[in-house]
């Protein structure tokens, strides 16, 4: 069976400069908000994903932080491969 993931940009209000997003749906269900690093204070991660918020599977600690939301969607299906 294969997981269908659906992922909707979403504008994200951190209280920082960070608020390109992205829910992301596994099968039609919430299950991570990602985070664009975009603001000053993350040199040498400017680009990357930070998982703001994971639900389910993808609940996590500490969060993980990915170079492409092609490797944020390898790791949830990872999450519910486990």
């Amino acid at each position: 069976m294969s997981l269908e993931l659906l992922l909707r940009p979403m504008p994200i209000h951190t209280s920082s400069g960070d608020e390109d997003g992205q829910l992301v749906l596994a099968d039609g269900r919430l299950v991570a908000v990602l985070v664009r690093l975009g603001d000053a204070v993350h040199t040498g991660l400017l680009g990357a994903w930070f998982l703001e918020a994971g639900f389910g599977p993808c609940a996590h600690a500490p969060a993980p932080i990915f170079c492409d939301l092609e490797d944020a969607q390898t790791w949830i299906r990872r999450q519910f491969a486990a």
